[in-house]
């Protein structure tokens, strides 16, 4: 069974519509919660069973000011901030990726990835963690990586990229939930009303990063179970 893990909810929600073409019974969607140690819980229940292959997905900062926003990256190489360790994704499982991604011109970007313990908000804090190669920035995919590589699963990460190292990120966009609405935004802006244009940037980059990842979700979970799709219209 091919497994699909994200952080949040929102994230989740990207992988549906994929999976409700392919068959709920073939693909298992997990949200593990935010950060390291959640992620690592979840990957040690997951690959108790067994499963083909395992994808994260999600939304990652931004740790070059050369990456198109928001665009799909596709890391080959994640490293554990908290201890220096790297972790290499799978080649075969990230090359059919790409390859699905290419044959439906979704624009897509290798990478490094770093995790982190904490959310990076400012610019000090990204470039500290720029300074190790890294490229985009989340805090769940090394404990995935580490735990999938000693049982011997397939993992890959396809992370979309929504900011920029030179772009602070204000603490109220944490709090949003998806797509951020009309409230969320006016919160906000009440709060520090200087914040309105950044947050209103902030927002029309969410939805963007989100609509990307479900259309690239959409097309890649059917992809990757055609035998198990075909026995079932059989």
């Amino acid at each position: 069974m091919l497994t699909v893990t994200a952080a949040l909810p929102w994230e989740a929600k990207a992988a549906r519509a994929g999976q409700a073409i392919a068959g709920r019974g073939r693909v298992r969607i997990i949200t593990s919660g935010v950060g390291p140690q959640r992620a690592r819980q979840a990957a040690e229940d997951a690959v108790e069973q067994r499963p083909d292959q395992v994808i994260s997905i999600g939304v990652a900062g931004g740790l070059t000011n050369n990456l198109r926003r928001p665009s799909i990256t596709i890391p080959t190489k994640i490293i554990r901030q908290s201890d220096g360790a790297q972790f290499q994704s799978d080649d075969e499982l990230r090359k059919q990726i790409v390859r699905l991604l290419n044959q439906a011109d979704i624009f897509w970007q290798s990478v490094t990835s770093i995790t982190t313990p904490e959310i990076l908000f400012t610019r000090p804090e990204k470039r500290e963690a720029a300074e190790t190669g890294a490229e985009i920035v989340q805090m769940e995919d090394a404990e995935w990586a580490d735990l999938c590589a000693a049982a011997g699963v397939p993992f890959a990460s396809i992370r979309v990229v929504m900011d920029a190292l030179d772009d602070d990120i204000p603490n109220e966009v944490v709090q949003w939930r998806g797509k951020p609405s009309a409230l969320d935004i006016a919160v906000g802006a009440i709060r520090r009303p200087g914040l309105l244009p950044e947050l209103l940037s902030l927002g029309i980059q969410r939805q963007s990063a989100i609509q990307e990842l479900e259309r690239a979700m959409t097309l890649i979970i059917p992809a990757m179970t055609p035998e198990l799709i075909s026995a079932d219209v059989d």
